[in-house]
């Protein structure tokens, strides 16, 4: 990913990250690549990884091996963004289409917030039921009450963001890895799942829901925004910023493939359980607790249960994102936390089957991307925007051809479902 030289004011690698709750320590660049993969790890992920290996075995492995490679050069290309503009994508978005063509875009983005919201809060009740038996909408609640907390504590600057969550992704990462162990994996059929095959309509409504959970545009937000960098006018800048390109694109290509293999993970252990078991996260628990011990299933909920803290936590970081680059007025922070809740618990309050809403969430996150990338592509491309970062004519291609098949995978859907 080879990027043109172009005369362009330094980004400052000691500068602290701007408008979220820590500071970017060293290595400045794989920090928010991190924060950014809890995005790719989330409760929605659970559901529809968990559903896909219990419905279709191994078949869809090829789905999240490219959605993964998808997700590196999509977050490259909204980390370097922020490094090179100072700006968010919400910010560029908002200046670069105004009008009618800013509150689309703002309007997509709430959704995709909501969206999101919905996976993390239901996420997070699933593992508060399967822990100690709490009701679901109970733990909706609760898991609302925390996210309203964090962002309490951040507005008076108490938040020791970077930390809590990395730490929570080293308890996904670790407790997902142990199911592979402890699962009876066919080796072989999974490296024959890796070619990509036909999809029938069951099949490819679990592949754009994994499309949605694995390159959610809600990450590409919060990215650019971790990412950003301050410029101070000076000239000799362009080999600095070159080594900080090449950095992001290290730190992109670790932090996704952490969350691939969490990812595939999903899919292996959810593949190995008995046919029986059923497609849901409580029903794959269950067989996890008859099948592997009480400890393989409890390490799952508890997996789950950080996976939905960690990304609540990115999630009040990406609403204050979108709001703060697309509106206009300010909105309280502890309210605009509430109406982005308030739709979740309203859909449990209607008895909706929770793995269910997480799938259908990751679908809506899909077919709500090509709002996101093509603005990213319009900016990345833009030499007046990125300087000596703007995207190699190959990057922008391969780019092009990611959202090609995005689109065209949400088409196929809807071809099906007709």
């Amino acid at each position: 990913m080879g990027e043109r030289v172009a005369q362009q004011p330094r980004v400052d690698d000691r500068s602290p990250e701007r408008g979220l709750g820590g500071t970017i320590g060293a290595p400045r660049t794989l920090v928010p690549a991190l924060l950014a993969a809890i995005a790719y790890v989330d409760p929605g992920n659970f559901g529809v990884n968990i559903t896909s290996g219990a419905e279709h075995g191994y078949t869809l492995v090829w789905v999240v091996v490219f959605a993964s490679c998808s997700a590196m050069v999509i977050q490259y290309l909204a980390a370097k963004l922020g490094m090179a503009s100072g700006k968010s994508l919400a910010e560029h978005s908002s200046d670069r289409f105004p009008g009618v063509g800013r509150l689309l875009l703002w309007a997509q983005a709430e959704l995709v917030v909501i969206m999101t919201d919905l996976a993390e809060v239901v996420g997070g009740a699933i593992a508060l039921k399967l822990l100690f038996g709490m009701p679901l909408m109970a733990g909706a609640v609760c898991v609302a009450l925390f996210s309203l907390v964090v962002l309490a504590l951040k507005v008076r600057g108490r938040s020791h963001f970077d930390s809590v969550v990395l730490v929570l992704l080293v308890v996904i990462i670790g407790s997902l890895l142990w199911q592979v162990l402890v699962a009876d994996v066919d080796r072989v059929a999974l490296l024959r799942s890796v070619v990509p095959g036909p999809l029938d309509s069951s099949a490819a409504l679990l592949a754009v829901g994994i499309v949605g959970a694995t390159v959610m545009p809600h990450a590409l937000h919060f990215h650019s925004a971790a990412s950003r960098g301050h410029d101070d006018g000076s000239e000799a800048s362009h080999a600095e910023r070159l080594r900080s390109g090449r950095r992001t694109v290290r730190s992109v290509v670790i932090a996704m493939t952490i969350a691939g293999a969490a990812n595939i993970s999903l899919v292996v252990f959810a593949a190995a359980l008995p046919s029986t078991a059923g497609a849901s996260i409580e029903t794959a628990y269950a067989a996890l607790s008859a099948n592997a011990g009480q400890i393989a299933a409890t390490m799952l909920a508890v997996a789950l249960l950080a996976s939905g803290l960690a990304s609540t936590l990115v999630g009040v970081q990406t609403g204050d994102v979108v709001m703060q680059g697309f509106g206009r007025r300010p909105i309280a922070p502890l309210l605009r936390r509430m109406l982005a809740v308030v739709p979740t618990l309203v859909i449990l309050g209607l008895g909706v089957e929770p793995t269910n809403a997480l799938v259908w969430s990751q679908v809506v996150l899909s077919f709500a991307l090509p709002g996101t990338l093509v603005p990213l592509l319009l900016f990345t491309r833009d030499r007046r925007i990125m300087g000596v970062l703007v995207n190699h004519r190959l990057t922008t291609a391969v780019a092009v051809l990611i959202t090609a098949v995005i689109v065209g995978l949400c088409a196929y859907l809807v071809a099906t479902a007709f």
